[in-house]
């Protein structure tokens, strides 16, 4: 907009412009391209003349729009418009710059002089937590060897075991992994192995044993490696019957009940019990084959 300032209300007065012709009598006149405009105010027989130059340059247009996204997948910003000048809240002043925390930015675009600005939030969610490092540990006494994971609403989970839920048991070693899927993360996709090794005051029982006489392998019984002060076994047959008790650490089954050698099948063994020092009582089930 052009426009005169102090000029006689009996004044006439003549614009000339480069695309619009000629506009008389107003002392304001849109401006919508560049070039040059003339003006001449006359008065009393006087005349006044003068000109300007004018260029138009393009007001910037900016979209930044508020993103939801996963936490460890940074999010590239762009204010568009190669060429002109940028100040991001981050003291940045660079057309994109990358993001990688939640919380709000945002960016004033200038071309020469015409200056425009625009805000978003951005908000990182923290996806879907693995409770589990490259490697996982467990004793062999431990009841319950256990990978879980944390994932957000609305998530799809499968384990390399077929599990969907978020939390599986592990009872022997290898590599384990869990996909996970859902909206705003994509698919992640992580791996464990797992190792199991004989802790202290670990328990190693056979799952087998040959009670024919022949001084090999005749008898069934843990091998301990510290003291307890509460130790039980009881073995039960496929039918719940109880076919041997004892509250003896040192007690060894010998494949007999009452005196009678009990058939070729697989018997259940339940073993608790309380190390010294300690109030924590462990209890361990198994299968243990009696073979002749």
């Amino acid at each position: 907009m052009l426009e005169l300032k102090k000029v006689d209300k009996n004044a006439t007065i003549q614009w000339t412009t480069p695309y619009q012709g000629l506009i008389y009598n107003t002392k304001k006149i849109p401006v919508d391209r560049h070039g040059k405009y003339y003006v001449k105010i006359s008065l009393s027989g006087k005349t006044i003349l003068d000109s300007t130059f004018t260029k138009r340059y393009s007001k910037p247009k900016i979209m930044l729009r508020d993103t939801l996204l996963c936490k460890g997948r940074p999010l590239l910003l762009d204010a568009k418009n190669p060429g002109m000048r940028y100040q991001w809240n981050t003291d940045e002043t660079s057309q994109k710059i990358k993001v990688e925390t939640s919380g709000r930015y945002w960016v004033r675009v200038t071309n020469k002089g015409c200056t425009v600005a625009d805000t978003l939030n951005v908000i990182f969610l923290p996806g879907t937590i693995i409770n589990f490092s490259q490697e996982a540990t467990f004793c062999l006494s431990d009841e319950n060897k256990t990978l879980s994971i944390k994932p957000i609403p609305g998530t799809k989970i499968l384990w390399s075991t077929g599990a969907i839920y978020s939390s599986i048991s592990v009872a022997k070693e290898g590599v384990y992994w869990v996909k996970t899927e859902n909206k705003s993360c994509g698919q992640q996709t992580d791996s464990v192995r797992v190792k199991l090794k004989a802790c202290d005051c670990e328990m190693l029982i056979p799952n087998s044993f040959t009670p024919n006489e022949d001084n090999r392998n005749d008898y069934f019984n843990p091998v301990v490696q510290c003291e307890y002060s509460y130790f039980s076994m009881t073995i039960s047959d496929k039918w719940g019957n109880t076919v041997f008790f004892t509250n003896n650490i040192n007690s060894k089954w010998d494949g007999r009940f009452k005196g009678n050698l009990c058939p070729e099948e697989v018997y259940v063994y339940r073993i608790e019990s309380i190390e010294k020092g300690s109030d924590k009582k462990l209890s361990r089930t198994g299968h243990v084959s009696l073979f002749r």
